[in-house]
C-alpha cells in the first residue's frame, strides 16, 4: 500500500514582520566574559548587606501567591518625600525603559512625530519605531567652549520640525547618554516653551550631577521627568524606574502600562533603599570624587580625548582604532561599550568603576595607547 504525502514548502515566518521592525537593530547588551564590567553604566557597588537584610525580612513575610500593589502606593509615598512631588504626580514602572515606552504609547504612537536629538539613548528611537511613530532625529552640534569641545542642542533645526496644530513628543536626555554632560539650560527652556506636546526629560543620571526639572513642573505641565533606580541606587537587576509629572500626564500612563508591572520584590527593595539617605549621600560623594580623579588620570594618557561628564561614565575619543582598543581591553578582561552612531565611530564609553577597577583600566589603557 502506497501513501502519497502532500509536499509542503516551509518558508520563514519573517515575511510576516512589519517592514519598519525588520530595519530595526535590537538593543543587545554584550554578554562577553569579563572581570571588570564597564559597558552598561551600572554601579560597581552592590546594595549594602544591612539594607538587603531589611529587604529579606520584609519579603519573607509577604504572600508570593497574590499579585502585589499595581499602583506602587508605598513606593510612591517614599518617592514623594525624595523628590518633593505629590504621590499622584509619580508613576512607577519596570525600569526607565518601561517609562519611556509608556510615554510613547500614551503621547505618540502611529503617525505622530517623536523628536530626538542624537546621539542619545537608543531606546527612544527603538520604542518610537515599534509604536509606529515618525522618528525625527536632529544631530547635536559640537562646539568649542573654554578650550573644550561640548555637545550642543541645535535648537534652530529642532524648532523647524515643531508643529503648532499637531501634538508631538520630544525626548531630552539630561545629562545626555552617551555624550555625558548637560545641555545648555536656556536652549532646553527655549525648546520647552515653544513645543506643542509632551517633553520627556530623562534624568536617569540625576544623582551624579544634581540638575533637575522636577522643581519646575508646576510651570511646565507638559514636561515629564524620567528617573531610575538602576544607577546610583545599585538596583539595575531589579528594574525600577519612575516618572514625575502633572497629574493629568500621570493618569494617561496608567492607561497604557502593563498590569502588575513592578514585582513585590522590586517595590519593597526600592522602599527600603529610599529609607537610607545617608548611604545615598555617601555614594554620591564617592562617585563624584572618583570621577574627578579618573578624569585627571585619563587626561594624562596620550591619544585619549575625554568628554566632560556629569554622569557615572565617560565618553572617550581615541587616537587609535576603536575596535583595536576595545578588543585589547577585552583580552585583558575589561568590557567597555562601542556605540553605533557614525559620529561616535572612534569612541568608547565606559562607566566609572571602583577605585581598584579604575586603576586596572588605566594601567591597560596606558599600555594599549603607548
Amino acid at each position: 500500500m502506497f501513501i502519497f504525502r502532500e509536499e509542503i514548502t516551509i518558508t520563514s515566518p519573517i515575511r510576516f514582520v512589519r517592514d519598519d521592525i525588520l530595519k530595526l537593530t535590537p538593543y543587545m547588551p554584550s554578554k562577553e566574559s569579563c572581570n571588570i564590567k564597564l559597558d552598561a553604566n551600572e554601579s560597581p557597588y552592590d546594595v549594602p548587606k544591612e539594607i538587603k537584610e531589611r529587604i529579606w525580612n520584609r519579603i519573607k513575610n509577604e504572600h508570593f501567591n497574590y499579585y502585589y500593589d499595581p499602583s506602587c502606593d508605598e513606593l510612591r509615598e517614599n518617592l514623594s518625600r525624595y523628590t518633593g512631588a505629590n504621590p499622584d504626580q509619580i508613576f512607577v514602572g519596570s525600569g526607565g525603559d518601561e517609562i519611556i515606552n509608556d510615554i510613547i504609547m500614551a503621547f505618540a504612537g502611529p503617525d505622530r512625530d517623536v523628536i530626538i536629538p542624537v546621539p542619545t539613548f537608543s531606546s527612544y528611537e527603538i520604542f518610537a519605531t515599534v509604536a509606529g511613530s515618525n522618528v525625527i532625529k536632529i544631530p547635536l552640534i559640537r562646539e568649542q567652549k573654554y578650550g573644550k569641545e561640548i555637545w550642543v542642542l541645535d535648537t534652530r533645526q529642532i524648532k523647524k520640525h515643531f508643529k503648532k496644530n499637531e501634538p508631538q513628543l520630544m525626548f531630552l536626555c539630561y545629562p545626555n547618554n552617551p555624550t555625558g554632560d548637560y545641555f545648555n539650560e536656556e536652549k532646553m527652556l527655549d525648546l520647552i516653551n515653544n513645543f506643542n506636546g509632551i517633553v520627556a526629560v530623562d534624568e536617569a543620571y540625576f544623582e551624579f550631577g544634581g540638575k533637575t526639572f522636577v522643581d519646575r513642573l508646576s510651570r511646565y505641565p507638559h514636561v515629564v521627568v524620567i528617573r531610575t533606580f538602576s544607577k546610583i541606587f545599585s538596583m539595575a537587576g531589579l528594574r525600577v524606574g519612575y516618572a514625575v509629572g502633572h497629574v493629568d500626564v500621570i493618569k494617561q500612563l496608567y492607561k497604557v502600562k502593563l498590569p502588575y508591572n513592578v514585582s513585590l520584590f522590586s517595590q519593597i527593595a526600592a522602599v527600603e533603599i529610599l529609607k537610607d539617605m545617608a548611604w545615598l549621600k555617601n555614594m554620591q560623594s564617592k562617585f563624584i570624587e572618583t570621577r574627578k580623579q579618573l578624569k585627571k588620570d585619563l587626561e594624562k594618557i596620550k591619544g585619549l580625548k575625554i568628554h566632560p561628564s556629569s554622569t557615572n561614565f565617560f565618553l572617550c575619543e581615541l587616537g587609535k582604532s576603536r575596535d583595536m582598543v576595545y578588543e585589547e581591553l577585552l583580552k585583558r578582561g575589561i568590557l567597555t561599550r562601542r556605540l553605533g552612531d557614525d559620529v561616535l565611530k572612534n569612541t568608547l564609553r565606559f562607566c566609572i568603576g571602583s577605585p581598584a577597577q579604575n586603576q586596572v583600566l588605566l594601567s591597560h589603557l596606558r599600555e594599549i595607547m603607548s
